[in-house]
């Protein structure tokens, strides 16, 4: 971000049935970030979310295909500016740190900021199974990633224009955040955390979390993840594995031999087969590491011809580009 530039500053807010809170939600935002446009995503919402967040001085966009991941891009390819602040309609995320989140992305201290809820110095509150949910997924993330993220599933994060502009987003639903957080982790953009402390819904107000549902879909997009930017760690996982299931009849075929001279065919086509798979697999890792690495090394080529397109673009005279396309 250039110094001296005013930053356009877009509040992102993907809702499904929100006309009890959301009027609040877009007031409070634009009292706390008064020069920030307010984008509220109307994911077929079967109330007046749309009409009421108009109402309250609101940009509001459509999108018909239910999910949040399918909201939120729809709101990343339709709004330009320099920062992005993602945040549910429910009310329980505080507007009034809104500046505080902002501040390190126009400052350039960081890319990515995660307004964390799970942090020491916040209390915020929580229902059990979430609690016991976040912390779960939460591990498996960092002991596959080697990160120490604090919070992988809050909804109140701010991004820089070259994080979301360079960031493809596939998620169509809750595993949204997983999938940001693992990025900005991969991909080398800084992140860092700042508490919050997330408030209980309003009185009538109820959660689109599905425990079960989303929690399956949360784990399978960190296992997608880990195949797609750690092909070795997964694929050689694999390999590792079936080489290890495949020594238990290899060994068993090899001590019958030398005691009986008889060998079990069966044993051995399967000790055999389970190797064969298993070098296969970690050959596969190799092949695809390599892959990924060519392609990161493009994309920061990308990154470099965007940064000066951009550049040039702003030397030339810059459109408005908070309009809605």
């Amino acid at each position: 971000m250039e110094l001296g530039s005013q930053p356009q500053i877009v509040v992102v807010i993907p809702c499904l049935d929100e006309a009890l809170t959301i009027g609040t939600v877009v007031a409070d935002f634009r009292r706390s970030l008064p020069g920030a446009m307010v984008v509220v995503v109307d994911n077929a919402s079967t109330d007046d979310t749309a009409a009421v967040a108009a109402a309250a001085g609101a940009t509001v966009l459509k999108e018909r295909r239910r999910g949040k991941g399918n909201a939120v891009r729809k709101a990343f390819n339709s709004i330009e500016a320099d920062v992005y602040l993602l945040v549910d309609g429910d009310g329980t995320y505080p507007a009034s740190e809104a500046p505080r989140l902002v501040a390190p992305v126009i400052a350039g201290d960081a890319d990515v900021v995660i307004g964390g809820r799970l942090d020491q110095a916040s209390r915020s509150e929580f229902r059990k199974a979430n609690r016991l949910g976040n912390h779960f997924f939460l591990a498996v993330v960092n002991l596959i990633f080697g990160a120490q993220v604090s919070d992988l599933l809050t909804g109140y994060r701010v991004m820089s224009r070259e994080f979301v502009k360079r960031t493809p987003i596939l998620a169509a639903g809750f595993e949204l955040e997983t999938e940001l957080t693992i990025l900005a982790l991969e991909r080398g953009f800084l992140t860092i955390e700042v508490p919050v402390q997330l408030a209980t819904r309003p009185e009538g107000s109820h959660s689109k979390i599905r425990v079960i549902g989303d929690g399956w879909r949360i784990l399978s997009a960190i296992v997608t993840l880990l195949r797609d930017y750690r092909p070795f760690t997964f694929f050689g996982g694999l390999g590792l594995g079936a080489c290890l299931i495949g020594l238990v009849p290899g060994l068993f075929v090899t001590w019958e031999f030398i005691h009986t001279g008889a060998v079990r065919i069966p044993t051995a086509v399967l000790a055999t087969g389970l190797e064969l798979a298993g070098l296969t697999f970690i050959l596969v890792g190799v092949v695809l590491t390599t892959l990924a690495r060519r392609f990161r090394e493009l994309d920061h080529q990308l990154a470099v011809v965007q940064r000066s397109l951009e550049r040039l673009s702003a030397a030339t005279g810059p459109a408005d580009r908070r309009a809605p396309r």
